[in-house]
């Protein structure tokens, strides 16, 4: 996302992360040295202060902003069934009971109170935005939150501390899109089926899968399409959105999954 923004007319992008290596990996990769890494953390909210700070001494406004922070959790082992739902009453008891709460929480903590405490710390300068001369077909300043098809499942494919937090954000986009409208702020939300990450990597490798963005690398069954999403899916996504032709979107949420959640049972 950073680069297709950064490729495609955005003055700075500013890229927010803990892993500093990766962070400015990332940043030498963008044309033009238009993507500035900034080390934070948004379960901190003294380091998203910081974040910001550095932000505002750079620049007078944001015109998007994406909260794109998201962690895994525990997932209940398959038994042998194409949905894992073999396991005994005690054994589902078993697994979560031996999680302690603190580490089910903290994906909560991440992917839903980060995502709020992200979008709280950079409001000034999206309001700033508004602030500025603009043309009449400019689009007004947008808040980007990615949440996931895994919030839609009703099964446990996602994990149920994951889904649940991704199902609560897509709800937090809807909420903050009712709130910030009355300030010129739109709200939105892209939410991801399968995409080849570092969060989906080691399933791949132990299926001896190398490349899930070629057709054909995925069974149908699992995804219509037969591949997972890749750079150019969600950069199409995040430039449509961020641009003149995704003007007129406000509390939408976007679903890129290659028709996955068509072959589970969902809840819309």
């Amino acid at each position: 996302m950073a680069r297709a923004l950064a490729a495609n007319g955005a003055e700075k992008v500013f890229i927010i992360g803990r892993r500093e290596e990766r962070l400015f990996e990332t940043a030498r990769s963008a044309c033009d040295g238009k993507i500035i890494a900034v080390p934070g953390d948004v379960t901190s909210k003294a380091s998203l202060q910081e974040a910001f700070n550095r932000v505002k001494a750079e620049t007078a406004r944001i015109d998007l902003l994406i909260a794109n922070s998201g962690v895994s959790g525990p997932l209940l082992p398959a038994k042998g069934d194409a949905a894992g739902n073999q396991s005994t009453l005690s054994e589902f008891r078993e697994f979560f009971w031996s999680i302690p709460m603190e580490e089910y929480t903290q994906i909560f903590h991440v992917n839903v109170t980060g995502a709020f405490y992200t979008v709280l710390a950079f409001l000034p300068l999206l309001e700033a935005s508004n602030q500025m001369p603009r043309s009449p077909d400019q689009p007004r300043p947008q808040v980007i939150v990615t949440s996931s098809a895994a919030g839609f499942l009703r099964n446990d494919m996602g994990g149920y501390a994951y889904s649940c937090s991704k199902a609560g954000l897509t709800h937090l986009a809807k909420m903050l899109a009712f709130t910030l409208c009355h300030h010129d702020i739109r709200v939105n939300a892209i939410a991801p089926g399968i995409f080849e990450t570092e969060m989906v990597s080691g399933y791949f490798h132990q299926h001896g899968i190398q490349r899930a963005t070629d057709e054909g690398s995925l069974p149908k069954t699992m995804i219509p399409l037969g591949r997972c999403g890749g750079e150019t899916d969600i950069a199409g996504i995040i430039l449509w959105m961020a641009g003149k032709a995704g003007a007129y979107l406000n509390s939408n949420i976007v679903i890129s999954d290659g028709g996955m959640l068509n072959l589970m049972p969902c809840s819309f």
